[in-house]
C-alpha cells in the first residue's frame, strides 16, 4: 500500500491504527488488515450501546456548554434545518454527526467520546454506504426528530442535564424505531 499511494510504510501504518480505532479494519496478527463487514444486525447491537452511552454524553455537556458552544451548536442545527427543507439526506446526516461529535467533546469525557466515536461513525458510515431505499420515509423521520433536538438545545442552555439526557433518549428510541423498520439496499 505505501509504494501504491507513494508514501512511508509508517503512514500507512499509522492510518490503518486510525481505521481500526475507528471501527473500519480488524487487524488479525499474522493475518493482515481486513474492512470490517458491518451487517445489519451489527448494526442493531451497536445502537443498543449507543441508547445507553449517548444519553450520559447529553448530560454532561449540560454542565459544560459554554454560550460559544451552544452559538456553535444552534449554527449546526440551523445548517441541518437548512439541509433538511433541501431534502439533502447526506448533507443532513453529516451534519447530524458533526452535531454529536460536538456534544461529545463537550462531555468532558474523553474515554466517552472515544467509546461513541468508535460505536456511532459506523452507523453514520452504513447508512452511507448502503443508502436506505425509502428517501421520502427518512425525510419525514428526520424531520419529525428535529424537535427533540431543539428541545435539547434548550436544556443545555438551561444546564439542565435531567433533561438533555432523557429528551437524547427518547430522540434516540425513536430513531431505533425508525432503524428498526426501515427498508435497506444491500449494495
Amino acid at each position: 500500500m505505501a509504494q501504491q499511494f507513494g508514501v512511508g510504510q509508517g503512514i500507512v501504518r499509522e492510518a490503518l491504527i486510525e481505521l481500526e480505532h475507528q471501527g473500519f479494519v480488524q487487524r488479525t496478527p499474522y493475518s493482515g488488515t481486513q474492512v470490517v463487514q458491518l451487517t445489519l444486525d451489527d448494526a442493531k447491537k451497536i445502537f443498543q450501546m449507543r441508547l445507553e452511552l449517548e444519553p450520559l454524553a447529553f448530560e454532561l455537556a449540560a454542565s459544560n456548554a459554554k454560550p460559544d458552544d451552544l452559538l456553535e451548536l444552534r449554527k449546526v442545527l440551523d445548517e441541518m434545518r437548512t439541509a433538511e427543507q433541501a431534502q439533502d439526506l447526506d448533507a443532513v446526516f453529516e451534519v447530524q454527526l458533526s452535531y454529536r461529535k460536538k456534544i461529545w467533546k463537550l462531555s468532558g469525557n474523553h474515554y466517552l467520546q472515544q467509546a461513541l466515536e468508535r460505536l456511532v461513525i459506523p452507523l453514520y458510515a452504513l447508512y452511507f454506504i448502503r443508502r436506505i431505499q425509502n428517501r421520502d420515509a427518512v425525510l419525514r423521520a428526520v424531520q419529525a426528530l428535529s424537535p427533540y433536538e431543539d428541545e435539547i438545545l434548550d436544556a443545555l442552555h438551561r444546564r439542565d442535564s435531567e433533561t438533555a439526557r432523557r429528551v437524547e433518549r427518547e430522540f434516540l428510541t425513536k430513531a431505533k424505531q425508525f432503524f428498526d423498520s426501515a427498508p435497506m439496499s444491500k449494495d
